[in-house]
């Protein structure tokens, strides 16, 4: 059972990869229509990021301890929970896009949030787990650690 979560182990060592975006302080809370500057994008885009892969982290543990104990349908069922944690990902990180002054950074984690959104619709079963491609999640994650400026050392087992 433990391979079957490696894919998803490393999609979350890539985004943790991203947290790392920025050592700037969180951002107090933006009052709406307001825009911020990049810094304080990156340090509140590296707080959703590490929130949002706690949550799915959690949920791959719940996987895989369902899938040992015999109950695949109760590892299904946190397979489910875990893509619903990306979905929730992808829609905090558009919230941060929203209010980011850059537009290649409002686009780069408008993608980014897609990209989480849709990994995260697809994950059903075990097999769909076992298929989850981070490609498109590792590039773009690449492209916010440019933008924000932080010089971050690959994390193991990512392939680029």
């Amino acid at each position: 059972m433990r391979r079957l979560c490696s894919r998803a182990a490393i999609l979350a060592a890539t985004a943790l990869a991203a947290a790392t975006l920025s050592a700037a302080p969180a951002a107090a809370a933006t009052p709406p229509g307001a825009v911020e500057p990049t810094p304080a994008i990156c340090a509140k885009t590296a707080k959703t990021v590490e929130d949002g892969l706690t949550e799915f982290a959690a949920e791959l543990s719940d996987v895989t301890q369902a899938a040992d104990s015999g109950d695949l349908s109760g590892a299904e069922k946190s397979v489910r929970k875990a893509g619903d944690a990306l979905v929730a990902l992808g829609a905090d990180l558009r919230k941060d896009a929203s209010t980011a002054d850059a537009a290649d950074v409002r686009k780069t984690l408008g993608q980014l949030a897609d990209e989480f959104e849709k990994q995260g619709k697809q994950l059903d079963t075990l097999k769909d787990l076992q298929e989850l491609d981070v490609s498109r999640i590792d590039e773009l994650s690449d492209q916010m650690i440019a933008l924000c400026g932080a010089s971050v050392t690959p994390s193991p087992g990512r392939t680029s």
